[in-house]
């Protein structure tokens, strides 16, 4: 019989439970354990501007059946943020990979949002044997960006994060709060934002605008099941078409009336879908 559920923190208490260790790939990377000791273990990896907490509410509906990685990505959340260009899919794909083999987790399930959709499939078909099942929540195959949207890049390098009036940070980086499941989330996150810089986010984004993975899925081994807010307004329904189109073998699932914001905007929900496509 498995332990019980390992202690989830507060929002409010979230980094002081966070745990952080030190990689073969040079960084520090910042994770929360939580779920159960000995059940299968499933990896939480974020989106761009987040960090782990984003799946407190889904950690409490999948704490019983998994013993859950929440990962704070290179430049992101607790982590270490290197100044670089960029950070690219493969980089924190490799990260990734380290830390599993540093807390010796061979395999695991893979439940990803936005960004970290990009990391995942990278995860997915280049160590086709680390991933059991992958669930991908607001997900693409590469962005579509024009010169101009990308020249709009260089304007986070000019942030002060840190020194934001607190409207200007909500209006920029969270505007919609009211679609937050849990009323903890909005001040806890734009806490935590202030920590990154504005160099990093470019640096994360730059990594999403050099990634095309499109002819990559085909080394995806693992079942994947994709979830797509039908109100996402970031990755279209242009962007799910073009998925489907290249990942043929995948299960969707459309939810109704949600935005981009999936772990925020739907948490029972996706964590229901996932616990069942994992499990079954």
């Amino acid at each position: 019989m498995n332990a019980a559920p390992l202690p989830l923190p507060t929002h409010e208490a979230w980094h002081n439970h966070t745990k952080s260790i030190s990689l073969s790939t040079g960084i520090r990377m910042a994770y929360l354990e939580a779920g159960t000791p000995g059940a299968q273990p499933l990896l939480l990896i974020h989106g761009f501007t987040d960090s782990s907490r984003i799946w407190r509410p889904a950690i409490e509906q999948l704490q019983r059946d998994f013993h859950i990685f929440a990962v704070d990505l290179r430049g992101f959340g607790q982590s270490d943020k290197p100044e670089q260009y960029v950070y690219s899919m493969p980089q924190h794909a490799e990260d990734i990979l380290a830390l599993m083999d540093a807390l010796q987790i061979g395999s695991a399930f893979v439940l990803a949002h936005s960004m970290g959709t990009m990391i995942a499939q990278t995860l997915a078909f280049s160590a086709p044997e680390r991933v059991k099942k992958l669930v991908l929540c607001s997900t693409m195959t590469h962005m579509h960006e024009t010169p101009a949207d990308l020249q709009e890049i260089e304007n986070y390098t000019k942030m002060d994060i840190a020194g934001m009036p607190e409207d200007e940070l909500q209006k920029i980086f969270l505007p919609f709060p009211e679609n937050c499941g849990d009323p903890s989330f909005p001040a806890c996150y734009l806490q935590t934002l202030r920590g990154v810089t504005g160099k990093g986010l470019a640096a994360a984004w730059r990594g999403m605008s050099l990634t095309d993975n499109r002819n990559f899925f085909q080394f995806i081994k693992a079942p994947v099941l994709v979830l797509w807010g039908d109100r996402d307004d970031i990755f279209t329904e242009d962007y799910q078409t073009e998925v489907r189109a290249f990942l043929s073998g995948a299960r969707y699932v459309t939810l109704p009336g949600v935005a981009h914001e999936i772990p925020n905007e739907a948490p029972l929900e996706m964590a229901g879908l996932a616990r069942k496509f994992f499990l079954g």
